[in-house]
């Protein structure tokens, strides 16, 4: 394993660790599988942690009149009030966690994906009662479901913010004024590839003199967090690709600019994906032996071996 990465703190839905579904069934996510030595779990079971047994009838969120409730199938007990309770008890002690992953669909743990029910029949899709307060409680901590895992695209996403936050989380608890501007420094193409007003902004708070460092660093903190919820656009990716190449483009041939830039274009268009380019440019920065690009977050968003 990579030594230059810190395990994000995640919590996971426990089915996912352990047999906690209604039915008492067995979860195997490959990708999940993949995850689990990178990172450091916390497990939860909304269902089995408000006293469900396993295994247990199922639940189903039932709209009616603007009312969201919880309703286990047969029974027909209402599990609102006691879920609400523990969702908010449980999320509300979390200390400096990095993002969450949580089972898809689920009435408790679905991120927008669980089905409601009206007058007996499937109405509509919303929130899980756990995912709603994750929402709320943590509107810039990434969040994601096995799922959405599969799609590369957004399973970058969330892997470069959690192990970004990771080293937050590290900084905050070593704070210093230079482990602030290493780390700035660190992410800078990062947040350029996001917004370069974003990175302007971030860039002024680190060099503001007229504030404590703990105001700073806090201020940081929540700058950082929601810069890195949002997702870079083609345009922004290129921007920042053009800085970096702007490196070592001095020292390659005519034929190699023309290749880079051709490349380049191709992405632009949406036909090279972000990984090729990336490729090209670590080759380049281990050739010219330049270890400010090679210490970039970008370049080096999270560990290798999770790049599939």
């Amino acid at each position: 394993m990579d030594g230059r990465f810190l395990k994000p703190k995640l919590v996971f839905s426990r089915c996912f660790y352990e047999r906690t579904r209604y039915d008492g069934g067995e979860i195997k996510d490959e990708i999940i599988e993949r995850l689990k030595p990178f990172v450091e779990p916390i497990l939860v079971c909304p269902e089995v942690e408000i006293g469900l047994p396993i295994p247990r009838p199922k639940v189903h969120i039932i709209q009616e009149a603007g009312s969201k409730r919880l309703i286990q199938e047969g029974t027909g007990l209402d599990l609102t009030e006691r879920m609400r309770a523990f969702c908010k008890a449980f999320l509300e002690k979390l200390h400096q966690v990095d993002g969450f992953i949580l089972k898809a669909k689920s009435p408790s743990c679905g991120l927008g994906q669980a089905k409601f029910y009206r007058e007996g029949k499937m109405a509509g899709k919303t929130y899980g009662f756990f995912a709603e307060e994750v929402k709320k409680l943590y509107p810039y901590h990434p969040a994601i479901d096995e799922g959405r895992l599969k799609d590369r695209d957004l399973r970058e996403h969330f892997l470069t913010q959690v192990f970004a936050l990771a080293e937050l989380r590290h900084l905050i608890a070593n704070p210093s004024p230079k482990g602030l501007v290493e780390f700035h420094t660190k992410h800078k193409y990062l947040l350029l590839a996001i917004s370069q007003r974003e990175l302007q902004n971030l860039g002024r708070l680190v060099a503001l003199g007229d504030i404590s460092f703990e105001e700073k660093l806090r201020q940081y903190e929540e700058a950082f967090r929601s810069a890195l919820s949002k997702r870079g656009t083609r345009k922004t990716h290129y921007n920042a690709l053009l800085h970096i190449i702007g490196y070592f483009s001095k020292n390659l041939n005519r034929g190699e600019k023309l290749y880079l830039h051709h490349v380049l274009e191709k992405f632009k268009k949406g036909i090279t994906p972000l990984w090729f380019v990336r490729e090209m440019i670590k080759t380049y920065a281990l050739r010219f032996e330049l270890e400010y690009l090679l210490k970039q977050s970008y370049l080096y968003p999270f560990p290798e071996e999770l790049d599939f």
